[in-house]
């Protein structure tokens, strides 16, 4: 019995020791992990980076490959580990440690319910921005009008306008003669389906490297204005640039059908 309870005493005295067989090293790792940090600063990182390969040559490109080094997963551990170092004892960090494990943790940061419970309690007030918005809308309001595809003598692809006024109709938009992105620069075209739009189904399209390296130069020489996809000796949208667009992808929205997506996708394909 008393061989028992000796056993039984020596487990509860271990358990509060659990959490800190770990190093200092190890718990700052996991207290990075469970709030994304890593992950987090190694995006923005990229999203600086990504569009500057696009525009620099030479040595300056050279530069953004090492830069690119600087923010490895690792490298950014070893740096942020020195902020944390600067910042927090290592009391401080167990007490860190101990709440990234705990429910309190979880149900904060993790759940769902949290701010479904949150959010409904301020449902009368949701609802009631929600009626005097739409009464407003109401009057001004005008049904969007559809897009009436375009008979242009030009091969497959997306092209800058010519001349582009904000007066400028639609059927008398004049294009580039040459596009600047062709069926060979698509790496892959299928459909999908939106479900931020009814769960409509369009086009989605990624680039080749040298193809969104294109892309991001029209879409950036083009802000405010329309750019034109051509399919099948059609221009069939004229999308206005509100940015420029990196990463190679996109997608083709419009009031299309099934089968005529299913067409356009099929002649998108052919190199």
């Amino acid at each position: 019995m008393n061989i028992k309870l000796l056993t039984f005493g020596l487990i509860l005295t271990l358990i509060p020791f659990v959490n800190y067989g770990q190093t200092r090293e190890e718990k700052t790792v996991v207290i990075f992990n469970k709030f994304n940090l890593i992950k987090n600063h190694k995006m923005n990182y990229e999203f600086q980076l990504e569009p500057l390969k696009y525009q620099t040559t030479g040595n300056d490109s050279l530069k953004i490959l090492e830069l690119e080094k600087k923010v490895s997963e690792e490298e950014i551990i070893k740096r942020m580990g020195s902020a944390f170092n600067e910042i927090f004892s290592d009391e401080e960090i167990n007490s860190i440690y101990e709440f990234v494990h705990s429910s309190a943790f979880e149900k904060f940061f993790k759940s769902e319910e949290t701010f479904k419970v949150i959010s409904s309690q301020f449902v009368d007030i949701d609802n009631e921005i929600e009626e005097i918005t739409k009464i407003l809308k109401a009057p001004i309001e005008e049904p969007a009008k559809k897009f009436e595809p375009i008979p242009v003598d030009k091969e497959d692809g997306f092209y800058e306008t010519v001349d582009y006024t904000y007066s400028t109709e639609e059927k008398n938009i004049q294009l580039e003669n040459n596009p600047s992105i062709t069926t060979k620069d698509i790496l892959e075209v299928k459909k999908t389906y939106n479900k931020y739009n009814d769960n409509n189904p369009e086009i989605s399209i990624v680039l080749t490297k040298d193809g969104a390296r294109n892309f991001y130069l029209l879409t950036k020489a083009n802000i405010g204005k329309p750019i034109a996809i051509v399919i099948d000796n059609q221009i069939v949208s004229l999308p206005k640039v509100q940015s420029e667009i990196m990463g190679g992808k996109l997608s083709i929205i419009g009031d299309f059908s099934e089968e005529e997506i299913d067409r356009m996708i099929e002649k998108l394909k052919r190199k």
